[in-house]
């Protein structure tokens, strides 16, 4: 059963949540959630959690900022296009 919880956050930390829900496309509440998952995993069961060095990219999520609004789910068709147009020589 979920719950619901209300906190309260000082200015700067709910400027980074909102800026990151912005550049993730998701809802602050999804941030949150996401990071209190990742931490109470790495405290109460550090076994299920990979290091981050096993995916040095991890690094990166959330660190571009691009105009393409459907690039998470469709970043395949975007490379292949661009690898095909760099075979042909269509640079």
């Amino acid at each position: 059963m979920a719950k619901t919880f209300t906190i309260m956050l000082p200015d700067n930390l709910e400027q980074a949540l909102t800026a990151q829900a912005k550049r993730l496309n998701q809802a602050p509440e999804e941030i949150v959630l996401q990071v209190l998952t990742k931490q109470l995993t790495a405290l109460f069961q550090p076994d299920l959690v990979p290091p981050i060095e096993t995916d040095p990219l991890l690094r990166l999520i959330g660190s571009l900022s691009v105009d393409i609004p459907d690039l998470a789910e469709t970043h395949d068709r975007y490379i292949g296009q661009e690898l095909e147009r760099e075979l042909n020589g269509d640079e």
